[in-house]
């Protein structure tokens, strides 16, 4: 059941990163997607909640991704090499949303606003799977 949940978790990261990368391919190509984003992102701009979601967004996901690391750390005898790779994709994907979230603007990139969620829902299923690996360790040994 495990296995299960961890292919789903990790086919939902590749989904939404190959989604991110259709908005922004798209949004480059077609000019009709292009007004309709920067028509989107007027719309979104009006709302200034979403400055402050941002920061909140960022600061939550690097406290999961150090107690997911912290965790692997204090059972590293019982994790498997896959999950160090897992969790080295876990950080780098972390950091990449962190780049795009605080580094780049609507300037830099018009989907801003329709890249940050999709990348952040892809680190969210990361986080979860290295949870999940790391959270349940303790009962299998």
């Amino acid at each position: 059941m495990k296995k299960l949940v961890y292919i789903l978790l990790d086919l939902l990261t590749v989904v939404f990163m190959i989604g991110a990368y259709a908005v922004q391919y798209f949004t480059r190509k077609k000019l009709g997607m292009l007004r309709w984003v920067n028509y989107q992102n007027m719309q979104i701009q009006k709302n200034a909640v979403y400055g402050i979601l941002k920061y909140i967004t960022v600061v939550v996901t690097i406290i999961f991704i150090v107690m997911i690391i912290a965790g692997y750390k204090k059972k590293k005898a019982m994790m498997r090499k896959l999950d160090l790779v897992m969790i080295v994709i876990m950080s780098l994907l972390g950091i990449f949303y962190l780049g795009i979230t605080v580094l780049k603007s609507i300037e830099v990139l018009p989907a801003y606003y329709f890249l940050m969620p999709l990348v952040g829902a892809a680190v969210l299923m990361q986080i979860i799977r290295n949870g999940i690996a790391v959270g349940t360790k303790k009962n299998e040994k």
